[in-house]
């Protein structure tokens, strides 16, 4: 018998379970896996909180007391915005693995059911939103460079050049790769030669 007959699965509704579900969910392209990478390392830090977490019956704990004692026993170890982000990527992960153990249909998170529906061309109900007049319209326009909505959460890093010098990046919790490459021409603009100008003096 092998390894892989003899090995033992985590016991259904527990935090290893879960961790289960979302290696399942990854490989079967039913979640993203960027997707499945944010739920699993927020939930790791959330969970790893109490000993012998794997064993922690996620499907039926006080989620909410769970994440109000993470935040208070972790509050100096993150900032807001990554302790803010931790949080609500652990609750729609642990809440969606509790509608797919109801074989619940619509078990998937309701952002990716709107997105997708927002691809097919359906459209948004009339009278919802006023169209924009003329003068709002110029008051969009001067919205400043690097202006980012007020809904976007916002997780700051903090990045170390060379020694004694570190810089703070405050960054959207989404962040895709065409961003990342847009940032990367950004900073590469700003950098200075110092060969050059030693050479220059």
């Amino acid at each position: 018998m092998t390894e892989a007959e003899t090995e033992v699965k985590p016991e259904r509704g527990t935090a290893g379970h879960y961790m289960h579900f979302l290696n399942w969910a990854e490989l079967r392209g039913e979640l993203k896996a960027s997707t499945v990478q944010n739920w699993r390392n927020a939930s790791t830090k959330v969970l790893e909180i109490e000993d012998d977490w794997h064993a922690l019956n996620v499907a039926e704990f006080d989620l909410d007391a769970h994440l109000s004692r993470f935040a208070l026993l972790k509050r100096t170890s993150y900032t807001s915005g990554s302790m803010d982000a931790y949080k609500s990527r652990t609750r729609v992960g642990i809440e969606s693995y509790r509608r797919w153990l109801n074989d619940e249909p619509n078990w998937k998170p309701k952002s990716a059911i709107n997105s997708r529906s927002s691809r097919t061309g359906v459209k948004k109900s009339a009278g919802t939103t006023p169209a924009p007049t003329p003068d709002g319209i110029a008051e969009l326009k001067r919205e400043p460079a690097g202006f980012v909505p007020r809904h976007a959460a916002l997780i700051e890093y903090q990045v170390a050049l060379r020694q004694g010098v570190r810089a703070l990046l405050t960054l959207p919790e989404i962040l895709s790769e065409k961003d990342a490459q847009r940032l990367v021409r950004f900073i590469q603009g700003l950098a200075v030669d110092t060969e050059d100008e030693a050479l220059a003096e």
